[in-house]
């Protein structure tokens, strides 16, 4: 536990030079407990007490899910080394004073307040600090001063990160950092922060994290296949892009990537998110949630070889992509669908027609469907107290009949035969003239 400030700097110590993944979460859970007790901004406290802002250009976090962005071992773990090593490498540039700008401190300033505290001797640094939360300025100022380092050149600066401009109107920066983002860019700021900003960081600067890589797969949904298809990389965020966005030039928003040749009918489209944020220091799917991958089901994404999937970063007030997948060039089928009244060793009506009609779907074969059975199929799932999106999104995830007879099994427990003589009547009820 860190108990003491000497405790706190040796577990921050701990954190600047060990491996990957090997701080235990215990450890950070300690620290950010004491930061929380001296600057009164707790992680436990409920959400809803603490308030994000919404800004023309994402949702700037409260200062509660800021502070909880520390207790993200791997997370911390890499931030904190990555500008350690930045600022380390401009020392050996015989850069001084090194000029410092972070944008996005939360109440603790995780990125960079830690190392200073820790640090043996007093650096040749010129820091601005920036949050958009009053209360994020006041915690770091009262963490300023319980570490003793009023020494430093620090402005505390309250304000929006992609309006922010510097007082002096030539005043550039050698690393401007920005940890303002969720996975795959959503929501939060950090693309319009970067492309703000990147206009005053000098001409040999740093942007931490350096690069942020979203990229496109195909992957199996069965775990017996084999590994990941790469498709490409969709948008990239690093100092190059960020000047061109900075220059009007948004070129980069709008992506196409090819679907590779092959039979992708057991593949669902998955985007990922890699970081590279100083040099080798990187994250990756799995690390953290800034890495959460995000898969969409095989109904939403059409899969035909040689085609499109068209991407777009659009910005309302919460960013986002737009992805686009190929329209379905459907073939007609010869292949006879069950009947309605056929029966699943459940007993149940309906379902053996509806999963073998999803079925031939996902191979991008045309199979109508009247609208007296899309009622009669509703008022099935309706009975069985299900969710008709949850029921067809499994349909299309899974490949074998039995499969999903025994999802379906678990989900409605067990029947006796006047409820399922009751539940295919009203089925069979609502469907007439069908279609087979």
């Amino acid at each position: 536990m860190c108990q003491t400030k000497a405790q706190f700097v040796e577990t921050v110590n701990k954190l600047l030079h060990s491996q990957k993944g090997t701080i235990s979460k215990s450890e950070i859970k300690a620290m950010v407990a004491y930061l929380g007790e001296v600057t009164q901004v707790f992680t436990d406290t409920d959400m809803n007490d603490s308030k994000k802002t919404q800004t023309a250009c994402g949702v700037a976090i409260s200062p509660v899910q800021a502070a909880k962005c520390f207790e993200e071992t791997v997370r911390t773990q890499m931030f904190a080394q990555g500008v350690a090593n930045a600022i380390a490498d401009k020392l050996l540039a015989n850069i001084k004073p090194i000029k410092i700008l972070y944008a996005g401190t939360g109440p603790y300033a995780t990125l960079l307040l830690p190392f200073l505290a820790a640090s043996s001797e007093q650096l040749p640094l010129e820091i601005t600090l920036l949050d958009i939360h009053q209360e994020n300025i006041a915690a770091v100022e009262t963490l300023i001063t319980h570490f003793g380092l009023e020494g430093y050149q620090i402005e505390l600066v309250h304000g929006d990160a992609t309006q922010w401009r510097p007082k002096r109107k030539q005043q550039h920066f050698d690393i401007i950092i920005s940890e303002t983002m969720t996975a795959l860019l959503k929501r939060e700021p950090q693309v319009f922060i970067f492309k703000h900003l990147v206009q005053y960081l000098q001409s040999d600067g740093v942007l931490i994290p350096e690069r942020i890589s979203l990229k496109t797969w195909l992957t199996p949904q069965s775990q017996q296949s084999e590994g990941d298809v790469f498709v490409g990389e969709f948008f990239c965020l690093d100092k190059e892009r960020a000047q061109a966005l900075n220059r009007g030039d948004d070129a980069c928003f709008y992506a196409e990537l090819i679907i590779p040749d092959g039979d992708w009918a057991e593949h669902v489209v998955k985007l990922t998110t890699d970081i590279q944020i100083y040099r080798d220091l990187s994250l990756h799917e799995g690390d953290c949630s800034l890495n959460i991958a995000f898969a969409f089901s095989p109904y939403d994404a059409v899969l035909t070889p040689s085609k499109l999937i068209v991407f777009k970063y659009v910005q309302p007030d919460s960013p986002d992509f737009s992805v686009v997948f190929p329209k379905p060039e459907w073939k007609r089928t010869d292949f006879k669908l069950p009947q309605s009244g056929d029966t699943s060793t459940l007993g149940l009506v309906q379902i053996k027609r509806s999963f073998q009609r999803a079925y031939l779907i996902k191979r991008g074969e045309q199979v109508a469907t009247s609208e007296q059975e899309w009622q009669g199929e509703l008022c099935l799932y309706d009975a069985l107290s299900l969710n008709s999106r949850e029921v067809i999104g499994k349909m299309y995830e899974l490949e074998r009949f039995t499969d999903f007879e025994k999802w379906l099994s678990e989900r409605v427990g067990p029947l006796d035969n006047v409820t399922i003589t009751s539940i295919n009547h009203q089925c069979l009820a609502k469907i007439t003239d069908v279609k087979t």
